[in-house]
C-alpha cells in the first residue's frame, strides 16, 4: 500500500522536496481549470515531483453537460500533457452536482466521449468519483472497464500523512479495479499550508509520466 496526494492550485506554491521527505508516493495534479487553462500551479508541481521523484498522474474537474464539451475538455487535457511531454493516466472527475440531474444515459455518454478523446490520443483513462455520487446511479458505472479511484471518507478528523489511513474496512467496496481510494479531504503534510487530499494506492501509478521526461529514452 502506498499514500499519497492530489492538488490543485488550491494548495499554493506546494515544497515538493519536503513532500518527499514525509513519504509521499505518489501524487495526482489538476491539470485543466474550469477554465479551459491550465492550473496555475501545474507547471510548478510536475516539476517539484520531476525532481524529487514522485510518481504522478494528472486529473480533470469535468463540468461537461454535451458531448462535445466533454470530448474539448479532454482534449484541453492531451494538449497540455503533450506540451509537457507526458504520457500518463488521465482521471475524470465525475462529482458535480450539475451532473446528477443531466440522466443516466446522457452522463455515461459524456463520460464516455471524454474516454475516447483521452484514450485516441494514446492515453490511459479512469474515473475519480465520490461513492455516494457512484451508488447513486448517475451513470453507468459498469459501462467502463478502466480503473476507479474512489472518494469515502471513514471519519472527519484531521490527518498527518504520518498517520495510518483508515481500517481497511471503511475501503469503498465496488466490483470494478479500485486503483485508489480518497480517505480524507483533511489531511496534512509538511510542504503544503493547509489541507490536502490524502489517498492509498492498489496499482501502479504515474510509471509512464516517469518514463516520458525530455531527454530520456
Amino acid at each position: 500500500m502506498r499514500k499519497g496526494i492530489d492538488v490543485s492550485d488550491n494548495q499554493g506554491r506546494i515544497g515538493w522536496n519536503r513532500v518527499k521527505e514525509a513519504g509521499c508516493r505518489f501524487a495526482v495534479l489538476r491539470s485543466v481549470r474550469r477554465s479551459g487553462r491550465p492550473d496555475h500551479q501545474f507547471e510548478a508541481n510536475v516539476s517539484g515531483c520531476r525532481e524529487n521523484g514522485i510518481p504522478f498522474e494528472v486529473y480533470k474537474y469535468t463540468c461537461a453537460s454535451v458531448p462535445s464539451r466533454a470530448a474539448e475538455e479532454a482534449e484541453q487535457v492531451v494538449s497540455l500533457l503533450a506540451k509537457y511531454g507526458l504520457t500518463c493516466r488521465v482521471w475524470w472527475d465525475v462529482e458535480d452536482r450539475a451532473l446528477a440531474g443531466l440522466g443516466r444515459g446522457v452522463l455515461t455518454g459524456l463520460i464516455r466521449s471524454a474516454r475516447n478523446t483521452v484514450e485516441g490520443a494514446g492515453l490511459e483513462f479512469g474515473l475519480y468519483t465520490g461513492l455516494a455520487f457512484y451508488e447513486a446511479g448517475y451513470f453507468d458505472v459498469s459501462a467502463f472497464g478502466c480503473p476507479y479511484w474512489i472518494a469515502r471518507y471513514p471519519s472527519s478528523a484531521y490527518f498527518d500523512f504520518g498517520q495510518a489511513p483508515p481500517p481497511e474496512s471503511g475501503r469503498p467496496q465496488i466490483p470494478q479495479r479500485l486503483a485508489a481510494w480518497q480517505y480524507t479531504g483533511k489531511g496534512r503534510i509538511a510542504g503544503i499550508a493547509g489541507n490536502v487530499d490524502l489517498n492509498v494506492c492498489y496499482l501502479p501509478f504515474g510509471e509512464k509520466a516517469e518514463e516520458s521526461r525530455p531527454g530520456e529514452g
